[in-house]
């Protein structure tokens, strides 16, 4: 029974990968792995259960793939969103991307089971984010990997309803996070005051 559970989540995994969190409507989504939605429900228990451990897959997929991508090394705000919105666009890591974007949209509008999946994805990607960002002297470090998740979260909103609208954001962004907050007040490049 256990390898045919593990089966059906990795495929779950790639196929919401592939097609969003929508696919995982029940028929739906057994109809495209070729079982019954009776079978799903004796494997998983429950739609929700089902949901959180192909979420779970997904998440260990992508912890993998990030590691393997890190180079260990701390940077500026503004670098580590350079590298990070370069990965909007990396046909391997943008659908995990998607995905999270979605996981979260839904958190936000109390769907079960996201609600109870999205603040401990929020926790990990901050945390993720933190242990990335090179400390900054002298600054107050609190909301900096919120911050940094929420524009990475917005990039990847708008990328997913207008694909190429984001790309030359990432330069303008990482000017602007690398500015000395102590010298001049002007946001670079927008004559906007903080």
């Amino acid at each position: 029974m256990r390898s045919r559970k593990v089966q059906f989540t990795s495929t779950l995994a790639d196929l919401a990968l592939e097609e969003g969190i929508a696919t995982l409507g029940l028929r739906g989504m057994a109809a495209k792995i070729g079982t019954s939605d009776r079978m799903l429900i004796y494997y998983f228990g429950t739609k929700d259960q089902l949901i959180v451990d192909v979420l779970e897959q997904v998440s260990t997929r992508l912890s993998a793939l990030l590691l393997r991508i890190n180079d260990g090394a701390r940077s500026s705000p503004g670098q580590f969103l350079m590298r990070v919105l370069a990965m909007v666009h990396d046909p391997k890591i943008a659908p995990f991307m998607k995905l999270w974007t979605e996981v979260i949209a839904r958190s936000a509008r109390g769907e079960t089971p996201y609600d109870r999946i999205g603040p401990g994805a929020v926790k990990s990607w901050t945390d993720w984010i933190d242990s990335k960002l090179a400390p900054s002297p002298g600054h107050t470090e609190t909301g900096r990997a919120a911050a940094i998740l929420s524009i990475v979260e917005g990039a990847v909103l708008l990328e997913m309803a207008a694909p190429g609208s984001t790309k030359d954001v990432a330069c303008f962004l990482s000017k602007a996070l690398n500015a000395d907050s102590s010298g001049s007040d002007e946001v670079i490049g927008t004559g906007l005051k903080r």
